[in-house]
């Protein structure tokens, strides 16, 4: 696999990221947890989760995932994409067609 450096990616992808860092920074701000703390409920890393904390696009997804899961935030995105809404994208998308 190889590396992507930010500056590679579509804009939309850094601020989606962004935007995620902050309300995982924010969410664990207003819930008085530490950095410490969240980490240990994640399982994860200090630096793991200031970078997850600053947006960085470049934390694997499951490090993602584990601390919305610890703030109880998962469900809200498993619900966003609930099996419907994803079915419906699957269907708007253009389909490859099979050379003859």
């Amino acid at each position: 696999m190889r590396s992507i450096t930010p500056d590679q990616l579509p804009l939309s992808v850094l601020e989606a990221s962004y935007r995620l860092g902050k309300l995982v920074a924010g969410t664990r701000k207003a819930r008085r947890l530490t950095q410490q703390a969240l980490c240990e409920q994640a399982g994860l890393g200090r630096n793991t989760l200031a970078e997850i904390e600053r947006g960085s696009p470049r934390v694997q997804l499951v490090y993602w995932l584990l601390v919305l899961e610890a703030l109880d935030l998962l469900g809200n995105l498993n619900h966003a994409l609930s099996a419907a809404d994803v079915g419906r994208l699957a269907d708007s998308l253009p389909r490859a067609r099979r050379a003859p």
